[in-house]
């Protein structure tokens, strides 16, 4: 920054005792963010700020996300790819092969299986692990940990789907029709529709 700024840089830090509270101050506000999106953001602000930026810029772009600048879609769009993917092989059509990581890691079954309330999660989670391990240069294909499951969504979509069904069979009962009876009640309940 101070070859960037030079006289921004020397008025913001006039002595040698504030430019070490800054950089104490800097690198303790930026402890959590990848050494390689910090170098990133702070390249894009020197060439793109007319000022000194601000350890909340930096630390504002360094955070924010950087699919494109990656060439990787956001989580979201990789979560729909990796639903509607044929081909489950390393060499299919994906549009980054993060993607295809995250679906694996995520599991196929769960892609097809569950709603997305409780499938996306668990994959943003993996293609979030796996975008951070591509920024920072790391192998994508070491095993990823596996989280805690957070089973509130999904019990509470099924609290939910019990009572719809309770409040269904008491809709039945109510217009005379046997919610056990089978296709031999439907049967029923057509004659007489036919019939009034």
């Amino acid at each position: 920054m101070r070859d960037a700024f030079p006289q921004h840089f020397l008025k913001a830090f006039p002595d040698e005792e504030s430019r070490t509270r800054a950089r104490n101050l800097w690198s303790q506000s930026m402890i959590d963010v990848h050494p390689v999106k910090i170098k990133r953001a702070a390249g894009k602000l020197i060439r793109e700020s007319k000022f000194l930026p601000t350890l909340s810029a930096l630390r504002s772009l360094a955070t924010s996300s950087t699919y494109n600048d990656l060439g990787l879609r956001a989580p979201q769009q990789a979560y729909y790819e990796a639903c509607r993917a044929t081909n489950r092989t390393h060499t299919g059509p994906w549009s980054h092969i993060v993607v295809y990581l995250a679906a694996r890691e995520t599991g196929w079954m769960l892609l097809e299986s569950e709603p997305q309330t409780v499938a996306y999660p668990v994959f943003e989670r993996n293609y979030e692990i796996l975008c951070n391990r591509l920024m920072a240069g790391e192998k994508l294909d070491a095993d990823i940990s596996k989280g805690l499951e957070n089973h509130t969504s999904r019990d509470a979509l099924r609290r939910s789907n019990v009572a719809a069904e309770q409040r269904l069979r008491q809709e039945m009962v109510e217009h005379g029709i046997d919610p056990d009876g089978g296709r031999k009640e439907f049967l029923r309940t057509m004659a007489d529709l036919k019939h009034s």
